[in-house]
């Protein structure tokens, strides 16, 4: 039994108590520990083989059940505690992680995500299905750097491979418990072993957790930032006596929870936005505002009436066959996920009671009231890939080649706008009248989307053994990616159903009026498909130090320097309600790595110098444009473009030290200089006249400088 142990949740969650009990096994040494006494060889797969971390030419952390056990990680998001350079946008219930800088910073499903997340070889497509819960995993590794070559499209920050415990003979099992404040309760089991045919075996995981959340409103009593999360993984292996392996992988996971709080800050009291006011609230959004942010200590909120819901049901399914057919392995995998009841749309952008941005529910009642379902989203997506793996010329050349195909479909993907509820934003008078503002009335967007993506790759890795002391390997990728979306547009028939300055009464009838929803006569349906193509090469020399190297102090390891390219596919975005298209972002990176034992492997650093050029950054920006009709000051929208160029320099360093016997030291850090080469912006002045405003000088989103960690363990 462990013992109970304590942390401090940065979301403000104080001491949460946990106990840990395993059953039905019993846990070998820790993970960094071999049984004589030094730090172990941990096995990767970062090449898509098996090597050991020590002689894998990748900035690669990597980490057993065991140690995930011990360090608490419950999901992807947690490991941005001990990944150097890993991180994600804090507060949000999607994972958003970025690597090295590069990540996700436009949300929705216009963009993909920057960093891959793989389940068994299986690709998650989409960000607000990537923070996969860590059930009992075999191992977890985290590739830092563009992956193109192996891994495929969005893998320009890196890649996140999970790789569930496949049963086995044996049988085996575990049951935890994680208790604590606010209410959490946290159970996890499984069991495995083998089943009625000789080299059939079986095995079910299941995971529960809840917990309150960590500040709820102050007016109606909503917990936000609450987690409700439950799966089951259902896995059979087959290995016949032959050379033959089947693995069948079966995943169900339901999050049913509120969005995450946030509150209220003033980036710019001067602006209009100050003085407005909503139907049934006549409290101006400025003193809202400043209400929000005064109850950031109290751990409240004031959010929507309405719902602020986060929930989405994942059905997982993988099939890995590999046969051994020496001396080369072929293997396929294949991949089916479909998602429904999906709500993850449903931020309250304004962190007030007054508008309605960003909260899906107002706009997409008004099309319910009008007989118009917006409820029925849902996502399929299938994958299948081929690999050969193998070695030739007397294993002087190692080998992987392969063939990558992913169809992704999404359905009923309902969006919308309003402003405030109802539809309406007004500005009170010195008579104590309203006005409407005819800019800010109705509808801002409301429509169905659907989308089609496919992606086509050929990819092919080779290593060559040079000698006992140099490795070269040389890689690329040829990805074509093909992309169609289209929708149904609606708006409201009549804008308002009052004329002119009207009562504070009459405002306020407007909060729950009903708008008559119609498909849009001049604009019904838009759409637009577009295909590119991307080619990504990576090189890398790797040196194995001579013995002549090795002394009472120095054990050995490796240097390498690489350049490998990366890219985050393209896709459309709308503005107003037309699409227009974006690229993809490329990525080059020069790295210089190093990874040294000492002591009799008592001893590890691990680290890289990396130096990226990231061109056609997709940033989410504002764009203003000209009505039809001259009187009205200009539209305003939100959507995504290819904005910037950047360049990112950095360093990362991980040291583990083992002074005594069953004793682990770690400490693990990361250095990143991000900064914008370019970043240029329009924007409509008076008169409708587009200037070019320069943003280069913006900080880096979601991308700490400095990060650190230190750990100490004791078995």
């Amino acid at each position: 039994m462990k013992l109970p142990t304590v942390e401090y949740k940065t979301r403000r969650v104080l001491l949460a108590s946990t106990l840990a009990v395993s059953a039905l096994t019993t846990l070998g040494p820790s993970p960094a520990f071999a049984q004589q006494g030094a730090l172990e060889e941990v096995i990767v797969t970062a090449r898509k083989r098996e090597e050991t971390l020590q002689e894998t030419p990748i900035a690669v952390s990597a980490f057993t059940s065991e140690a995930l056990r011990a360090a608490q990680i419950n999901n992807v998001g947690n490991l941005t505690q001990v990944v150097p350079g890993l991180s994600r946008r804090e507060g949000r219930k999607t994972a958003d992680l970025n690597i090295r800088g590069i990540g996700t910073r436009v949300p929705g499903l216009e963009a993909e995500p920057g960093v891959a997340v793989y389940v068994d070889s299986i690709y998650i497509p989409r960000n607000d299905s990537q923070l996969v819960d860590v059930l009992d995993m075999e191992s977890v590794q985290v590739l830092r750097g563009p992956q193109g070559t192996l891994f495929g499209k969005n893998t320009a920050g890196g890649a996140i491979l999970l790789t569930t415990k496949k049963p086995g003979p044996e049988m085996a099992g575990f049951a935890s418990a994680d208790l604590g404040d606010l209410d959490r309760q946290n159970f996890r089991a499984g069991i495995s072993g083998p089943l009625f045919l000789d080299g059939l075996y079986g095995g079910i995981q299941v995971d529960s957790q809840k917990e309150d959340g960590y500040r709820d409103d102050l007016y109606t009593g909503v917990d936000y930032g609450n987690i409700d999360r439950h799966s089951v993984l259902a896995q059979l292996r087959y290995e016949s006596q032959e050379n033959f392996t089947g693995d069948l992988m079966l995943f169900y996971g339901k999050v049913d929870e509120n969005e995450a709080p946030t509150n209220c800050l003033q980036a710019n009291p001067d602006a209009a936005i100050q003085i407005y006011t909503a139907p049934g609230n006549a409290t101006p959004y400025g003193e809202l505002c400043e209400q929000s942010a005064q109850l950031v200590d109290d751990e409240k909120v004031i959010f929507d009436r309405t719902p602020l819901e986060y929930t989405i049901t994942n059905y997982l399914a993988g099939l890995t066959l590999a046969w051994d057919l020496k001396p080369f392995t072929v293997k396929s995998i294949t991949g089916y996920l479909y998602q429904d009841d999906i709500r993850t749309a449903n931020l309250d952008v304004d962190s007030t009671n007054l508008l309605t941005l960003g909260n899906q529910w107002e706009p997409l009642n008004q099309m319910r009231q009008n007989g118009i379902n917006p409820d029925n989203e849902n996502r399929t997506f299938f994958s299948q890939e081929f690999q050969v793996l193998g070695d030739a010329f007397d294993d002087f050349l190692t080998y992987t080649v392969g063939v990558f195909y992913s169809y992704e479909k999404i359905d009923d993907s309902a969006f919308g706008q309003l402003l405030g509820p109802g539809g309406f934003l007004g500005v009170e008078r010195s008579d104590g009248r309203i006005r409407l503002l005819p800019a800010f009335i109705s509808f801002r967007q409301a429509f169905v989307r659907e989308f089609e993506n496919t992606s086509i790759a050929v990819f092919g890795q080779t290593i060559m053994h040079l000698s006992d002391t140099w490795q070269f390997t040389l890689g690329a990728r040829y990805t074509q990616e093909e992309k169609e979306a289209g929708q149904v547009n609606y708006v409201a028939a009549e804008n308002s159903p009052v004329d002119g300055p009207v009562t504070r009464e009459e405002f306020d009838a407007l909060e729950n009026f009903v708008h008559d929803v119609i498909v849009n006569p001049e604009n019904p349906n838009p759409g637009d498909k577009d295909k590119w193509n991307q080619f990504n090469p990576s090189v890398t020399l790797s040196m194995f130090t001579p013995d002549a190297w090795s002394s009472s102090f120095f054990d050995g390891g490796m240097l390498y320097t690489s350049a490998s390219s990366g890219f985050k596919a393209g896709g459309f975005s709308l503005f107003g309600e037309d699409y227009v298209a974006f690229d993809p972002e490329d990525l080059w990176t020069y790295e210089f790595g190093y990874k040294l034992d000492f002591w009799d492997r008592r001893a590890r650093v691990n680290g890289a110098f990396y130096y990226s050029e990231y061109d056609d950054i997709q940033i989410s920006v504002t764009r203003t444009f000209p009505r039809e009709d001259p009187t009205l000051p200009p539209a305003t929208f939100n959507g995504t473009t290819n904005a910037g160029q950047a360049t990112i320099k950095g360093a990362e360093i991980e040291f583990s030290l083992m002074p005594l016997e069953g004793l682990l030291l770690a400490v693990s850090a990361s250095y990143i200089d991000a900064e914008y080469d370019e970043f240029l912006d329009l924007q409509l002045q008076a008169g409708n006249d587009p200037i070019t405003i320069d943003r280069s000088d913006e900080n880096f989103a979601y991308t700490p400088e400095q990060t650190y960690t230190a750990t100490a363990q004791y078995d």
